[in-house]
């Protein structure tokens, strides 16, 4: 709908370059341009430290609609993690920041339906930041434009929401089902709808996929090995595998999951899980799994377990010999 230029300040006072984004000649119509300033609207409300700012926005000579942006120099989550060699612990933390956006964005009633690694931008010094909210939504304003209304389907496919596909009404677990793709690539180097099973509507765990060479949609294959998704993670594809399953297969496809009803209630209790797995607790997506919470005490716990137990035995030594030289005692004293 819209085009976007790398703008400079041109009257000499400073010097400041901006995003400047304009709607395409010849494609302006009335739903257009509403949706164009509806999406400026949307910026406005926005104040966020991991969201590009809007700078201001009005009218050209020639009568279109314009906002300017602050503009990012970055590239997508995913080929910063992969250049960086991020392991696991260091994607996770950096995936914490695109949650706070999207929930930041939830409180403030917008859906943005249209989160994709190439929509989240980190700079060089490693800052995450959320842009284009061209498709998404103001929950509280029935008279919003829809797109789906008019055949004007704009969507991601790869990182769609079943609903959203559908021509369905979305909500925030769209966002979250989208949030749970862009995870999916980040820690397995594959988009988890080319994973799933043929006919299927479940996806293949991440710790299953990480041993497969990555595909895309289109079934072509991508040059990402088992070892080369493994060496961009600083670590090796055995040890990627162990380190996926569990926690953070569970937690993958709950965000996952084809019902909207059936994922994370929000952007933030996801990013709550995520804390509480890199944190060594238990994760509320494995609360039902019997045994896990006495698990992750242990593991958490090696050094205290290990010392109780000690104690234990220690003590359960002491017992018995009190009692063998009790009985011992009595048996003299019997023949006594």
């Amino acid at each position: 709908m819209g085009v976007v230029y790398l703008a400079e300040r041109a009257d000499g006072q400073f010097e400041q370059r901006v995003a400047l984004k304009l709607i395409k000649r010849g494609i302006d119509t009335d739903e257009i341009i509403e949706r164009f300033l509806q999406e400026r609207q949307i910026l406005a409300r926005l104040d966020h430290p991991n969201i590009a700012r809007l700078l201001d926005g009005g009218v050209t000579e020639t009568g279109q609609p314009y906002f300017a942006m602050e503009y990012i120099a970055g590239v997508p989550l995913t080929a910063y993690c992969d250049e960086h060699r991020l392991d696991v612990e260091a994607r996770l933390r950096l995936f914490e920041h695109v949650g706070e956006a999207v929930q930041y964005a939830h409180r403030n009633l917008i859906v943005h339906r249209d989160l994709k690694p190439s929509n989240i931008l980190v700079t060089e010094d490693g800052t995450v930041k959320l842009l284009d909210f061209g498709i998404a939504r103001l929950m509280d304003d029935e008279a919003a434009p829809a797109l789906t209304q008019t055949g004007m389907r704009v969507l991601s496919p790869a990182y769609a929401a079943p609903e959203q596909v559908a021509g369905e009404p979305v909500t925030t677990a769209t966002d979250v089902y989208s949030l749970g793709v862009v995870l999916y690539e980040l820690l397995t180097g594959h988009n988890p709808h080319a994973e799933r099973p043929e006919g299927g509507r479940d996806v293949k765990r991440p710790s299953a996929a990480v041993t497969s060479t990555a595909a895309r949609l289109d079934g072509s294959s991508e040059t990402g090995t088992p070892q080369e998704i493994a060496r961009s993670r600083a670590t090796q594809p055995e040890r990627l595998r162990r380190r996926l399953s569990g926690d953070l297969d569970t937690i993958c496809l709950k965000a996952l999951r084809p019902e909207p009803e059936q994922r994370y209630d929000s952007a933030a209790a996801f990013g709550e899980d995520l804390k509480r797995h890199l944190a060594g607790l238990p994760v509320e997506a494995r609360a039902g799994a019997a045994g896990y919470r006495l698990r992750k005490f242990i593991r958490r716990n090696r050094m205290l377990v290990g010392a109780t137990g000690l104690v234990i035995l220690a003590l359960g030594v002491g017992l018995a010999a009190t009692l063998w030289q009790a009985q011992r005692a009595r048996t003299q004293a019997a023949r006594a």
